[in-house]
């Protein structure tokens, strides 16, 4: 990072990121420390994605993504062209852009490249998710499923999203099978829990439903719903939010 700097920019620099490191990311101050970094290291990538991170955070997409596009046309790894095609599908919710992203990066690194602890199927399968092409969907997501088998990662979110899957194209009986696969890696998954209780009541076992939608709504009020590393800021395909809970107790009301 500092070769070629002579011993007052490294001086700077050093004094910067000093500073830097006591403001919060989200502060005025954090972007004038890096305005000021990449006075001294205009052809970093990292400190352009750096500028561009807490913006994401923030929803100022368009803003973040001047500074994100700079550290994609400076890196040489695709490094940032990955954390990018992530952005654009949970972020910003760009689904073709983001297709199109992964897309490229599969041609370079194959289908099984890694970004934010997935492969690009998984992502991809998100994708075509948010644009109701479920059969595609279920290719990509069965795709990361056999992946982690093969490398021994089980993860709670592709089987969840199998049985969305299934649960939106009717198939109520499959989606149970596999949200019930997601909660015996994760028993407190509050989302999982919600549409196995919507595929009950769609097989007419309306005790049952209603006695596990209590369920999950207690396990998202203590907090048991996705954990992935940037929920904390944006909501996932199909996490599940008071609103819908206000929404599905009157379909019970109908019901009884």
């Amino acid at each position: 990072m500092i070769r070629g700097l002579d011993g007052n920019q490294k001086k700077m620099l050093l004094n910067l990121l000093r500073k830097d490191a006591t403001v919060s990311i989200f502060s005025r101050q954090h972007q004038y420390y890096l305005d000021s970094i990449l006075t001294i290291l205009p052809e970093d990538p990292f400190f352009w994605q750096q500028k561009a991170m807490p913006l994401f955070k923030q929803k100022k997409y368009e803003l973040g993504m001047t500074y994100l596009n700079k550290a994609v046309d400076l890196d040489d790894s695709n490094h940032y062209r990955e954390y990018r095609a992530f952005i654009k599908c949970i972020f910003q919710k760009s689904y073709l852009e983001s297709l199109a992203e992964f897309n490229y990066l599969a041609e370079i690194n194959g289908s099984n490249g890694v970004i934010m602890d997935h492969i690009y199927d998984f992502w991809k399968g998100l994708c075509y998710l948010q644009l109701n092409d479920f059969a595609t969907s279920k290719t990509f997501i069965e795709k990361s499923v056999a992946f982690g088998l093969k490398n021994d990662i089980v993860n709670p979110y592709e089987m969840f999203y199998l049985g969305v899957i299934e649960f939106e194209t009717g198939n109520y009986f499959k989606a149970i099978e596999n949200l019930d696969k997601s909660l015996k890696l994760y028993p407190n998954f509050s989302d999982a829990k919600y549409f196995k209780a919507l595929s009950l009541m769609n097989l007419n076992e309306t005790a049952k439903a209603e006695i596990l939608l209590l369920e999950a709504q207690n396990d998202l009020q203590n907090g048991f719903t996705f954990n992935e590393g940037n929920s904390l800021y944006e909501q996932f395909p199909y996490q599940v939010t008071g609103f819908m809970y206000a929404n599905v107790v009157k379909l019970f009301e109908v019901k009884k």
